[in-house]
């Protein structure tokens, strides 16, 4: 079975091309555009000794050479059909790059 942090990453990488979306950060820069995500934290909640119930919340990046509105629409439709709840967190033009990033927030529950 899929989790749905693996649904994410199919869909990513669907949306962006092969080699375009990873965990963590890129060994050299890509072509643009391109994305990365990485847990920013976990609020685990504990109990008699173990894992009651994981959450973790996950920064998923994108970096396009200008902001494109269709490809953000399309990645928070994909939040939408999932049913994940997201909030931006940056969407800003990065002038040392000439890129644009947009972040967003994305808290999981459950099996991730």
């Amino acid at each position: 079975m899929e989790t749905v942090r693996q649904q994410i990453v199919a869909k990513f990488t669907e949306l962006l091309g092969e080699g375009q979306f990873v965990y963590g950060s890129f060994k050299s820069k890509p072509h643009t555009p391109y994305g990365n995500y990485a847990l920013d934290y976990t609020n685990n909640y504990f109990a008699d000794n173990r894992t009651y119930c994981k959450i973790g919340t996950y920064i998923y990046r994108l970096v396009t050479d200008q902001k494109d509105f269709e490809l953000e629409a399309k990645i928070e439709d994909m939040f939408d059909e999932l049913e994940i709840p997201y909030q931006t967190i940056t969407d800003e033009d990065i002038n040392t790059q000439k890129v644009h990033c947009t972040e967003w927030a994305v808290t999981l529950v459950g099996r991730q």
